[in-house]
């Protein structure tokens, strides 16, 4: 993912400082909704026969398959 400078905060020179602080809150908020990623420890699959089977990756990055049952 290419780095991208983040966009000036715009916060109101007349707002109180309440107000400030409600659109900072607002900012980081959508910053935080715009980049976080879910994370899962392992992944269930579905094969076209209907076997499930659980996808993991270990530290090294390597990928593993288990058969589970559904």
């Amino acid at each position: 993912m290419a780095y991208r400078a983040p966009a000036p905060f715009p916060a109101g020179v007349s707002a109180s400082p309440r107000d400030q602080m409600r659109q900072l809150a607002d900012a980081l908020s959508k910053k935080a909704d715009a980049t976080l990623e879910p994370v899962y420890s392992a992944v269930l699959l579905i094969a076209p026969g209907g076997a499930t089977w659980r996808l993991t990756v270990n530290d090294a990055g390597a990928l593993g398959t288990v058969q589970v049952p559904r």
